[in-house]
């Protein structure tokens, strides 16, 4: 059992730094106790869970690769379809991943994809998907908009309308009602005010069914009486890649607190790396949120939105040790990761001296 002692720690129920000592032991955080076989001090650094990107392409669209490294998209739609069967767990932006604190993932299909896939959670680390996945199957995934309506008629010559959209979706999700019962939470990539009212429709079509959640959601604000569970909000910090993103801005973020909804923070890399999830963070902070609820929203909040708070997101007794050492306050712009946890192993470090 190896005790850390005298770190500032995280605290999600009370969003704040405490300096206290916290115990692990094999895989997960262990009740305190006198007694230890390893003492590490951690005075002077700062310590949260492992943070969590709320939707991502890591490990389905390797970097560094063009085609023959992505496996993020099928053009035919079949509900059989899931993401763990794509992921490839050598992806060199895992690595990278953990050195900034990201320890895990929603993976989520390419925004070509009208008709995803079945979704997954996974940790960073582990030579095999089944021993990275943390939860699967526990979302469908569509995308509406540019994206998709352009690789609609890449592959078919003939455009798809938002009515021929609508249809589309409006089936699969009835095929989804009656083949995989098991499934509740749709997530939908959206960014204009139109595609987001449409959603607002399926809600209302679906409500005693699914839970539906907008992915980016760049121009919620324009639907100032429309409500939604939950936008997995981001990148921001990326290029304007089309029309439909003219309005992308950091902003959101103190939009979405505004209106009072739920949202968390993606990269969806490769489209932004993860290594800027914190940046998103930063943004969020500059345009008025405080640091203790952008940082519940990277950990705590992500978790439960995921549905895996009874396994991770939180430094407590009995979940998996996913946790980050941190020089400074991770909201700073210059902090570094110093160290990297999963399920209690060490998986990075900048400097020598902390035990797995």
């Amino acid at each position: 059992m190896t005790r850390y002692i005298n770190g500032l720690v995280f605290n999600s129920e009370t969003r704040s730094f405490n300096k206290q000592s916290f115990q692990v032991q094999g895989q997960y955080f262990a009740p305190s106790s006198t007694t230890s076989e390893i003492d590490i001090d951690l005075d002077g650094y700062y310590i949260t869970p492992g943070l969590i990107d709320s939707c991502s392409q890591i490990g389905l669209a390797e970097i560094g690769i063009r085609w023959e490294g992505d496996d993020s998209y099928e053009f035919d739609s079949h509900l059989d379809y899931s993401v763990v069967d794509g992921i490839y767990p050598f992806d060199a932006a895992f690595q990278k991943a953990i050195s900034h604190g990201v320890t895990a993932s929603h993976i989520v299909p390419s925004p070509k994809s009208l008709v995803g896939a079945k979704t997954a959670i996974i940790h960073h680390t582990h030579t095999t998907v089944d021993e990275m996945v943390i939860a699967k199957d526990i979302a469908y995934s569509f995308s509406i908009g540019h994206q998709a309506k352009s690789t609609f008629f890449a592959e078919r010559r003939k455009p798809l309308t938002r009515m021929g959209i609508a249809k589309i979706l409006r089936e699969t999700l009835q095929q989804i009602q009656q083949q995989e019962p098991l499934i509740k939470k749709i997530v939908i990539r959206a960014h204009k005010a139109v595609d987001l009212e449409f959603i607002d429709r399926l809600q209302q079509e679906f409500k005693s069914t699914f839970d539906f959640h907008i992915i980016h959601g760049t121009e919620a604000s324009l639907l100032q009486g429309t409500s939604f569970n939950t936008v997995i909000a981001g990148p921001t910090f990326r290029y304007i890649e089309h029309n439909e993103m003219m309005a992308l801005s950091p902003k959101l973020y103190r939009q979405l607190s505004q209106q009072h909804t739920p949202f968390v923070f993606c990269t969806d890399h490769p489209v932004s790396s993860t290594s800027h999830l914190t940046l998103e963070g930063c943004l969020a902070v500059r345009e008025g949120l405080t640091r203790q609820d952008v940082l519940y929203a990277l950990t705590t909040g992500a978790a439960n939105f995921l549905g895996i708070a009874h396994k991770t997101g939180t430094i407590r007794d009995g979940l998996l040790a996913d946790f980050v050492i941190w020089d400074k306050h991770p909201l700073n712009l210059d902090a570094q990761v110093v160290a990297t946890f999963i399920k209690g192993t060490k998986v990075y470090a900048r400097e020598e001296g902390f035990s797995e």
